[in-house]
C-alpha cells in the first residue's frame, strides 16, 4: 500500500538520491531540495512501507518523479489541495497522474503531449561562431526589453499573456537579472535572442525562454548566440539541460545542430 505523506527533513538524503537517478528529468525537484527551503514546504514523498518511491512538489503547479505507484499516490493526495496551473514531469507520471485526476479539477486548458528533454556538455557542445553576433548577461537596463520578448515567447509557447500579470510578472523578471539568470544575444548592437537559466542542481542547469525576436529569424543568431551562451555557463555547470515541444521542428533542429541530445521526455497540462 502506498502512503503519501508530506516529505520530512530527515529523508532529505533519500530524496536526493531519488531524484539524481535523473537528473536531467529532476532538475526543478533538485533545485528545491538544495536550494529553496520556502518550496520545501510542499514537497511531499510517496512511500512503499519504509521505502521512498516517489517526490512531488504540490504547489501552484505539480511536478513529478519516481515510480508509477507513487504518481497515482500523489493524484489522491492532491484531490483536497489548491487547483495547480500545470503539471509538468516526466510523460508516464503525467498519464498515470492524469488517470487518477480527481473530479475537483477543471478541465485541461492545453495538453503538451509529448516535450523532448534534451542536454548537452562541453564535450559534446558544437559552437557556432558568427562575428556579429555578442552575448552578455542582461542588466536591468535591459528590463523593458527583456519583459516584452519573454513575454511574446510565453504567449507563443503556452497561449496565455502573462503581461496581464503586470507588476508580479515584471519584479520577477528583475530579480532574475539581477541574479545574472537572464542572457542576451546582440546582433549588429541590437538585442536579438533571449534565453535564461531556470533550475539548476550539482548535475545541470536548465535553459528556458529561448526566443529570438521574429523579424531578425533566419540569420543564424540563435545558433550562434545560444551556443555561445552555452559555452560560458559550460565553464560553471556540469552540462546544460531543456525542454521542447515536439511539433517545434526549428527548435529541435537548432539544439541538435549544438550538440544536445534527447535524454528524456515531458509532458505538460496546462490549466
Amino acid at each position: 500500500m502506498i502512503r503519501v505523506a508530506p516529505l520530512l527533513a530527515e529523508r532529505t538524503a533519500e530524496a536526493r538520491a531519488l531524484v539524481e537517478r535523473d537528473p536531467y528529468l529532476n532538475v526543478y525537484l533538485s533545485y528545491i531540495l538544495e536550494r529553496d527551503a520556502l518550496s520545501r514546504r510542499s514537497l511531499v514523498g510517496a512511500f512503499e512501507e519504509k521505502r521512498l518511491i516517489g517526490l512531488a512538489y504540490l504547489g501552484r503547479q505539480i511536478v513529478l518523479a519516481g515510480e508509477g505507484a507513487g504518481a497515482q499516490g500523489f493524484a489522491a493526495y492532491a484531490a483536497g489541495m489548491p487547483h495547480p496551473k500545470a503539471i509538468t514531469a516526466p510523460a508516464n507520471l503525467v498519464e498515470l497522474f492524469w488517470e487518477r485526476r480527481p473530479d475537483w479539477h477543471r478541465a485541461a486548458r492545453l495538453i503538451r503531449e509529448r516535450q523532448p528533454v534534451m542536454a548537452v556538455d562541453p564535450r559534446t557542445l558544437i559552437v557556432r561562431a558568427n562575428p556579429r553576433v555578442r552575448v552578455r548577461r542582461a542588466t536591468l537596463a535591459d528590463l523593458k526589453t527583456v519583459t516584452e520578448n519573454s513575454a511574446e515567447m510565453i504567449a507563443n509557447e503556452l497561449e496565455s499573456d502573462p503581461r496581464k500579470h503586470g507588476r508580479e510578472f515584471t519584479a520577477n523578471i528583475a530579480s532574475m537579472i539581477e541574479s545574472d539568470l537572464w542572457w542576451i544575444g546582440e546582433y549588429n548592437e541590437t538585442s536579438a535572442f533571449f534565453c535564461h537559466v531556470g533550475s539548476w542542481s550539482a548535475h545541470t542547469a536548465q535553459m528556458q525562454g529561448i526566443w529570438t525576436v521574429p523579424d531578425l529569424r533566419g540569420k543564424g543568431i540563435a545558433a550562434a548566440a545560444f551556443s555561445a551562451i552555452s559555452a560560458r555557463l559550460l565553464e560553471i555547470v556540469p552540462s546544460l539541460s531543456l525542454y521542447v515541444n515536439d511539433f517545434n521542428h526549428a527548435a529541435i533542429a537548432l539544439y541538435r545542430s549544438l550538440g544536445y541530445r534527447e535524454v528524456g521526455e515531458f509532458r505538460t497540462i496546462l490549466f
